[in-house]
C-alpha cells in the first residue's frame, strides 16, 4: 500500500505533467494564430501589390498616350512652321 507521502508525489508529478501539457497547448495555439496572422498579411501584401501594378500599367499608358500627343503636336506645328 502507498504511503501517503508517494501519494502527494504522484499527484504533484500528474499536475507538473499537466501544466506541462497546457504550456504546450497554449504555444501551439500561439503559433497557429501567428501564422493565420502572417498568412494574412501576406495575401494583403499581394493585394497591394497587384493594385500597385495595375496603377503603374495605368500611368504608362497615360504617359505613352501623352508622348504621342506631344510627338503629333510637334509634327503638326513643324509642318505650319515650314509653310
Amino acid at each position: 500500500m502507498s504511503s501517503l507521502l508517494d501519494l502527494e508525489a504522484r499527484v504533484a508529478a500528474l499536475e507538473a505533467s499537466q501544466a506541462d501539457y497546457r504550456a504546450v497547448l497554449a504555444a501551439v495555439n500561439a503559433l497557429g494564430a501567428n501564422q493565420r496572422d502572417l498568412a494574412g498579411n501576406q495575401r494583403d501584401m499581394a493585394v497591394n501589390q497587384h493594385e500597385m501594378a495595375v496603377k503603374l500599367d495605368d500611368t504608362n499608358n497615360r504617359v505613352r498616350s501623352l508622348e504621342e500627343t506631344t510627338g503629333e503636336i510637334k509634327e503638326l506645328l513643324i509642318r505650319a512652321l515650314d509653310r
